[in-house]
């Protein structure tokens, strides 16, 4: 039996050309798919959503986030650049990481994006040093009921005492194996798999080369952090040989790249690769800028991410808003520079951003063709912003809904949520067991703690330096 629902009277952002937005629209939902966007659209036989006052847009796409690391929050912000956080997470605080642990934190996380508007993740989960805490990690996603692109990283113990260094060890073939012919065997359902790789910048190149062939032995998307800092890459010319041996393409996602030559960025974006940046993370540790506005440049739409909740909580409004603002103050230097500011047009504009942080999203998940936009045929994941709450008033409906939501809106204001056409929020709140959540934060709490004691680390403020 089909069921239906329609979304009546909202102010439609579609991100689709060809149906444009709707001052006054309606969207007409069956089982899990769009099937009309229109004015106007009749009622019978379907469950009214009234979305007078609200915004209706798609649900935003986190194309690139830790979520187990929800756990941590509160610790990085003062930390000095990467070095600390590999030395803090990845060389103590992950290691004393349980199946437990990974369960708890990737339930509440992804609560959490589903809370903030968020209705696709791609959870990058390199914290799996055994069959167990991946399970524990993929039942606490399929349990929130978010859609996300799982993937299968693996733990990098530094300063451990191993038979093997992490950055030589490829992603385990049975894993994938069990996870791609089992829990994840199908690139229809809620939650697919993906690979979380090392890449040339953190592993050997027969590493890089093992696991991108791997994904594609199983037909899935594979990422990878890639800095680019000369001097500072485990193969310095790992993409052009990755390149030179057919192994880039739509299928690989590239993380960060903030120090990459022109060149070497041109190269990849030809590959038909996709770049996810995470502008609020690389602005606080990184010492080159966010690369939005020079992929756009080569003809193609960047991804944004939340990357890190130690650092700070993992939302995607502020995070499309710190990418607008940043790339828009390059913009503005660079005219400077050319003595051509201020220019007659931007380059960057609230629709960009909004574009990063849903067909972006989408395009690097390798999710296009279901979701960012809203058209019939793809899946019913979207949101309903209020226009109506103190701090987006009066821009709807006297102003542009697109600058109301990239500029104004926060998770506050976030009404209803829809993921494959399930109601996953509805007036402010989780269509989860109140009871349940507050359960889990306990559990969270207490799994912090046992974490914290396990590594030895006490929280220490920084101290405040010379100004450079």
């Amino acid at each position: 039996m089909t069921e239906r629902t329609l979304i009546k009277n909202g102010a439609v952002i579609t991100m689709d050309p060809r149906i444009g937005d709707l001052a006054r629209g309606d969207l007409l939902i069956e089982n899990d798919r769009i099937a009309a966007v229109a004015s106007n659209l009749k009622t019978e036989g379907a469950q009214v959503i009234d979305a007078s006052g609200t915004v209706v847009m798609p649900g935003l796409v986190n194309s690139h986030i830790h979520t187990w690391e929800i756990t941590l929050r509160g610790i990085g912000a003062d930390w000095i650049s990467a070095r600390d956080y590999f030395a803090n997470i990845h060389g103590n605080l992950a290691q004393r990481f349980e199946a437990e642990d990974n369960y708890c934190a990737n339930l509440l996380g992804a609560l959490a994006q589903i809370n903030a508007g968020t209705t696709t993740i791609f959870d990058w989960c390199h914290n799996l040093r055994s069959p167990e805490m991946t399970d524990a990690s993929l039942d606490g996603i399929l349990e929130s009921g978010i859609r996300a692109v799982f993937g299968h990283g693996t733990a990098k113990p530094m300063g451990k005492p191993m038979a093997k260094p992490y950055f030589e060890i490829p992603q385990p073939r049975e894993e994938v194996h069990r996870l791609r012919t089992k829990r994840l065997a199908s690139d229809e359902g809620l939650v697919t798999l993906a690979l979380a790789i090392l890449g040339p910048d953190y592993g050997t190149y027969e590493v890089a080369q093992a696991d991108i062939r791997l994904a594609r032995e199983y037909g899935i998307v594979n990422s990878a952090h890639t800095a680019g800092r000369q001097g500072k890459r485990m193969v310095p010319d790992g993409y052009w040989r990755l390149k030179k041996a057919g192994l880039l393409g739509p299928d690989h996602n590239v993380v960060h790249g903030n120090c990459l030559a022109d060149d070497e960025l041109k190269m990849i974006i030809e590959a038909g690769c996709s770049v996810s940046a995470t502008a609020m993370a690389e602005q606080l540790n990184w010492d080159h800028p966010s690369l939005l506005g020079r992929v756009e440049r080569l003809g193609a739409t960047p991804a944004i991410g939340t990357d890190v909740d130690p650092y700070f909580a993992a939302s995607m409004w502020q995070e499309m808003r710190r990418a607008f603002l940043h790339q828009r103050e390059l913009d503005n230097r660079a005219l400077s520079a050319q003595g051509r500011w201020p220019a007659e047009s931007h380059a960057t504009t609230v629709r960009s951003a909004l574009r990063w942080a849903t067909l972006g999203g989408a395009r690097a998940l390798g999710l296009e063709h279901r979701i960012g936009s809203l058209a019939p045929g793809k899946q019913a994941d979207l949101i309903l912003v209020r226009a109506g709450d103190l701090n987006i008033f009066p821009s709807v409906p006297l102003g542009d809904p697109v600058q109301a939501v990239v500029m104004n809106a926060e998770t506050a204001n976030v009404d209803t949520v829809l993921v494959a056409g399930r109601i996953a929020k509805r007036h402010g709140k989780l269509a989860f067991a109140a009871e349940r959540i507050e359960r889990l934060k306990e559990d969270v709490l207490a799994s912090r703690e046992r974490v914290m004691k396990k590594g030895s680390y006490v929280y220490r403020p920084v101290a405040e330096g010379p100004r450079p």
